[in-house]
């Protein structure tokens, strides 16, 4: 097995502007292309893509020794299946959204927050973001971590700091209860072009209390009209199977554009 950068013909993501790997197996025949990057401190291979001709299960048993230990993220159903069969484990089912803003920009006035919140920059730190964080996502919940506090201050500092999915844009904000921050949504300039790169909601959260609800959709609002008024090109973000929010993401516009799983490589 070896992995170069000459890409195959077909790979759909080929116009993505991202990075793109190939990986190949002991004959040097290419079986699958990956955008190479970082998950929860470990490699990633982000946007796999099986060569047509190459079986599924092939291309597993080519996988596992030469990306042991990775995170993996497919639209590719028999390759998926074909890893959990191998003991690879799902850690997300997700579905992509994008609302191209040159063909659908945010025509509304100024969002605001209800109940008396207050939407605002990103200017709090990492503690005051990671509280509710942790509570908009409990035990049971699709997006539920398991980080304690300080691993979720860590996250969210890394965030902040520009060190996961690229630079945070100013189109991020807070929601506010005095000085309580409530709510936040995250956007970075992810590497690529839209819909799977570019201006990217990478966390979208609030305190999960009713009084709070219609706290996300306001702070969605106010990044798609801010993104709008920066001439963004398009926002989107992607949301785990079985998460309500999905709903709210379909009513603001936003368009899917695919859905994958991510996998834990076994090692």
């Amino acid at each position: 097995m070896n992995t170069s950068d000459a890409i195959p013909p077909g790979d759909p993501w080929a116009g993505a502007e991202l990075p793109r790997h190939t990986v190949r197996d002991a004959a040097g025949a290419p079986v699958l292309v990956h955008s190479p990057s970082t998950r929860d401190g470990r490699p990633w291979a982000d946007l796999a893509w099986r060569i047509p001709q190459v079986d599924a299960t092939h291309c597993a048993d080519v996988l596992l020794p030469a990306l042991r230990g990775w995170a993996l993220s497919t639209d590719d159903e028999a390759l998926a299946l074909a890893l959990i069969a191998r003991g690879a484990r799902v850690v997300r089912h997700a579905h992509s959204y994008s609302r191209d803003l040159r063909a659908d920009p945010a025509s509304w006035s100024t969002p605001e927050a209800p109940g008396g919140c207050q939407l605002s920059a990103v200017e709090r730190s990492a503690e005051a973001l990671a509280s509710p964080l942790l509570a908009a996502y409990p035990p049971g919940h699709p997006d539920h971590s398991g980080w304690t506090p300080e691993e979720a201050r860590h996250e969210v500092a890394r965030i902040l700091a520009g060190e996961v999915l690229g630079p945070l844009l100013p189109c991020s904000g807070l929601a506010l209860e005095g000085d309580t921050v409530i709510g936040a949504c995250l956007v970075t300039l992810r590497e690529g072009s839209p819909p799977h790169g570019g201006p990217w909601v990478i966390e979208v959260y609030r305190n999960p209390a009713p009084r709070y609800a219609g706290v996300g959709a306001a702070l969605l609002r106010r990044a798609l009209w801010l993104s709008t008024r920066a001439e963004l090109p398009a926002l989107s973000l992607v949301v785990s199977d079985g998460n309500p929010a999905r709903r709210v993401y379909e009513h603001l516009g936003f368009q899917h554009v695919g859905s994958s799983r991510t996998l834990e490589l076994p090692t």
